[in-house]
């Protein structure tokens, strides 16, 4: 049978080139605001450098209602100049989202780069009527900003915060807030964090990770947070009952001082029979702190979990704990009939945890999946 060739054509440069370049006349041809939704996803550097590609694209870049700044580990400087050019914008025009990355890779930051301009900055979109601002800290700087004025934005939507420290807050009204996010950041008195949570009535989306507090209580004084779909706090922050409409829950225990022993950390277990039930949640990731039978029991709270995740494991049954675990009431419903998947993280192979993982293997009528790491 004779041998098929294969018959390679080639394209010369010129025609690749002319090829190229009738690619670019046509996203060029593009209306303006479906261009500028389109560098609304890039960062800005990447954003202002298509000014280069030709006249059309040259001024397009400052009718940008989104700017995405992160200052590089050098080049204060530049960095400087280049984001009051940016901000001389911001007064022309209203500007939606703002995002501010601070990457400053040693301990003492540069002249161009100090707190005092950091929230020269921050308030200067704020005036603007921005509603949605995310500002990125590193973590060890324990950054203090004065005067900031997003704890007290009518408009602001969407606030994530990371690597601040808050000294005491005196007023908070952030009435349209929908999404918090609170990372590395430092409070000097729980007050505080308990008086900013309180201020969001539409709050939708919590994050509070990796908080450290100069004076610690519990938040106990959180007003109702009615709108709430999803949370994800330390295990011990918040009483239950204000988080009773989530759909999502997520907790940890990130903030436990490392000399708590066993027996202290079972206190912090936040479910009792005194909780609320949670008619709307179908995703709950929690720490395991108590002996199974108690979590087990209380899953009875969640009539419609779909996913359950164990993402630590903080009970040990070497804790020298005398007292009988309290027994099974009954299989609940939403192990039974609802409940799809299961994922237990840092699964340390001890009897507390198998026997746990044993029985809601055998009762889950309609898990699809288990994972177990």
């Amino acid at each position: 049978m004779p041998k098929l060739k294969v018959i390679e054509k080639s394209v010369s440069p010129n025609k690749k080139r002319r090829t190229e370049a009738e690619m670019r006349d046509v996203i060029s041809n593009l209306p303006d605001s479906l261009l500028l939704h389109i560098l609304s996803f890039l960062p800005t550097k990447q954003a202002v450098s298509t000014s280069l590609l030709s006249k059309r694209w040259r001024p397009l870049w400052h009718s940008l209602s989104s700017f995405d700044l992160e200052h590089p580990s050098s080049g204060c400087r530049l960095f400087h100049r280049f984001i009051r050019k940016v901000l001389k914008l911001v007064d022309l025009k209203p500007v939606k989202k703002f995002v501010l990355r601070i990457q400053i890779h040693h301990y003492e930051p540069c002249k161009y780069i100090t707190p005092s301009k950091i929230c020269e900055w921050i308030n200067a979109v704020i005036s603007n009527k921005i509603d949605h601002l995310e500002l990125y800290l590193q973590p060890w700087w324990s950054c203090e900003l004065p005067s900031l004025g997003f704890f007290t934005a009518n408009n602001i939507k969407v606030l994530k915060l990371r690597g601040l420290t808050v000294i005491n807050l005196s007023h908070v009204n952030l009435p349209s807030l929908e999404v918090l996010h609170l990372v590395y950041t430092r409070f000097s008195l729980a007050v505080s964090l308990e008086m900013l949570i309180s201020a969001c009535p539409l709050l939708k989306d919590l994050v509070v990770r990796s908080i450290l507090f100069g004076h610690y209580k519990p938040l106990n004084n959180i007003g109702g947070l009615n709108h709430l779909i999803t949370a994800e706090i330390p295990q011990y922050l918040l009483p239950m009952k204000v988080l009773s409409n989530v759909t999502v829950l997520r907790l940890n225990n990130n903030n436990v001082p490392s000399f708590w022993d066993a027996v202290i950390k079972q206190c912090m277990w936040p479910f009792s029979d005194d909780m609320p039930m949670f008619y709307n949640l179908t995703h709950l990731a929690c720490v395991l702190t108590v002996e199974w039978t108690k979590m087990v029991n209380c899953l009875q709270y969640f009539p419609k979990l779909e996913k359950l995740v164990i993402s630590e494991s903080s009970f040990d049954d070497e804790a020298g704990i005398t007292s009988p675990p309290e027994p099974v009431l009954d299989v609940p419903p939403c192990v039974s009939l609802h409940l799809k998947e299961i994922n237990f993280c840092c699964f340390n192979g001890s009897d507390n945890e198998r026997e746990m993982l044993n029985f809601l293997i055998k009762n889950a009528r309609v898990l699809r999946r288990v994972s177990v790491k």
